[in-house]
């Protein structure tokens, strides 16, 4: 609700967060009705079993359609390969978007190979990968998805819970001179113009309130501040 409230307009969320589809169709419920985007995952890789997932989500979350629903972790070539295939997860996605049960397609990945493949394939409205400050692999690929109209979802742009827990404690230290923080790893990605829409994972209602500011009010960073800002990175 505070995120709502505070303007967020994109909820992701699947079928295999434990109870994450369960608590936003609460919050549908309690406001009267879906007001923001939500995107879900399935990690089936079989048509039927999109399909399955793809009814299951819209009764969980209270909705009638999802914007966009995303074939959940395809990392490599053998999970690639089951999702295609004529009688794949792709093809019930498909299927579903022609029964007016979905919006858009998606893919989530964490292969350089897949998400290239996915880009380029004509298939999917858009695709989640990592990318911050810390992982910059992808950063060809957000080149590549612009020039393909794919819409890019970064995930961990602040580098995941592992590495934050690192630069949180430098700044409790009283480390006033680190190069990192949360709100500059967040400008470093929203900075990219290949980025779309960034989601930070948030623990606490404190930590949405800042990444909020952060979207509302940053300005990019410059060269140099990326540079330093990897260069920082680069040390963890």
């Amino acid at each position: 609700n505070l995120a709502l409230d505070l303007g967020i307009s994109l909820v992701d969320t699947a079928r295999e967060y434990e109870g994450s589809e369960y608590l936003i169709g609460q919050v549908v419920r309690s406001r009267g009705g879906k007001t923001f985007y939500i995107s879900t995952k399935t990690m089936r890789r079989e048509r039927d079993g999109a399909q399955h997932d793809v009814d299951r989500s819209l009764g969980v979350l209270g909705v009638d359609s999802v914007d966009l629903y995303q074939l959940h972790d395809v990392s490599s070539a053998e999970a690639w390969d089951a999702v295609t295939r004529e009688d794949g997860a792709l093809m019930g996605l498909k299927i579903a978007r022609e029964r007016g049960l979905i919006r858009h397609i998606g893919m989530s990945s964490h292969s350089l190979d897949v998400l290239e493949k996915a880009i380029t394939c004509g298939e999917f409205d858009a695709v989640m990968l990592e990318y911050s400050a810390f992982y910059r692999e992808t950063e060809a690929l957000l080149t590549l998805a612009r020039e393909r109209d794919v819409g890019v979802i970064v995930m961990r742009p602040l580098g995941g819970s592992g590495r934050m827990s690192g630069v949180r404690a430098r700044m409790q230290a009283g480390d006033h001179e680190a190069a990192l923080t949360p709100a500059i790893l967040l400008r470093y990605v929203l900075s990219n113009p290949d980025v779309s829409v960034a989601i930070p994972g948030a623990r606490y209602p404190s930590r949405i309130d800042d990444n909020v500011d952060v979207a509302l009010t940053y300005e990019p960073l410059s060269e140099d501040e990326r540079r330093a800002c990897e260069t920082a990175a680069s040390l963890f």
